[in-house]
């Protein structure tokens, strides 16, 4: 069997609702690595959110801040940030429009104290820990004018007026906008990154560093800002608690991530 390179996305792939991964899922990605295979993450996390839990699995590489980023065998090959003119419009636009929102740097995120308090209360009301809200928010840098860091990357924000569709419209043609991938978030909460970068381009940059085709890369995801990887790899699958639209845009659906969906994927594609 050829050799493999399998993107996995975190929330609702490996983790579960309760920031916990599975035992299987740790089996699996193990066995699998053991088999020769490239075990990548692929995730809209930045750097600081992929915490040392999941890295001690032993990952080839990363594809973090939905792209943003790729890193191989612990080497940086890519990195790209938001210009300072975007920057300063995005802020403009996400403050006059009411907004809760940050921007995602290497070491944390940065925004301002509205934003900060609005984003807490909404993980706490839908009953997060407070291990996993300090995985998930890291170190945060409070500042009236969060859109002045350089190294900002792309931009999470919750309470938007309108649907993720007219985010989208609205912030084109430098800024892509897409739904959020946790629980219990819905068409009023997403990502915003920097158009033409994302999960795919990632896996693009990632697979002609390390020698592997696309025909023999696999991504498995659950959300909406999965779609782009999922539709770029040899072979996408959804997990069984994808949401529908992604399950019907997959080359395969696989169990719940609580029903060890994960290792039952790697079993089917060969992969252990």
């Amino acid at each position: 069997m050829n050799q493999k390179a399998v993107f996995l996305d975190i929330d609702g792939t490996m983790v579960d609702a309760n920031g916990q991964i599975p035992a299987s899922t740790k089996e699996a990605i193990k066995q699998a690595k053991a088999n020769g295979h490239k075990m990548v993450v692929c995730s809209g996390r930045s750097r600081f959110q992929i915490y040392d839990e999941l890295l001690e699995l032993g990952f080839s590489g990363i594809v973090g801040a939905a792209g943003a980023f790729v890193i191989s065998e612990g080497e940086e090959i890519y990195h790209a940030y938001i210009d300072e003119e975007h920057r300063k419009s995005s802020y403009e636009y996400l403050e006059k429009n009411g907004f809760f929102y940050c921007y995602q740097a290497d070491d944390g995120v940065v925004l301002n104290q509205r934003s900060c308090e609005g984003m807490i209360k909404i993980y706490r009301d839908m009953g997060m820990s407070e291990s996993r809200l300090n995985r998930l928010i890291g170190k945060m840098h409070l500042t009236e004018e969060p859109w002045k860091n350089e190294r900002n990357e792309k931009i999470i924000y919750y309470n938007a007026p309108f649907p993720v569709e007219r985010v989208h419209a609205d912030m084109e043609p430098y800024f892509d906008a897409v739904a959020i991938s946790l629980d219990g978030m819905d068409e009023y909460a997403g990502e915003i990154g920097i158009n033409g970068i994302n999960k795919a381009t990632g896996m693009e940059i990632y697979l002609k560093h390390v020698g592997i085709r696309r025909e023999d890369c696999i991504a498995i995801g659950d959300g909406p800002n999965d779609l782009q990887m999922m539709e770029y790899a040899g072979i996408s699958v959804a997990m069984g608690n994808a949401r529908d639209d992604v399950k019907e845009r997959a080359d395969m659906v696989t169990d719940d991530i609580g029903e060890d969906g994960l290792y039952k994927a790697f079993v089917r594609l060969n992969l252990i």
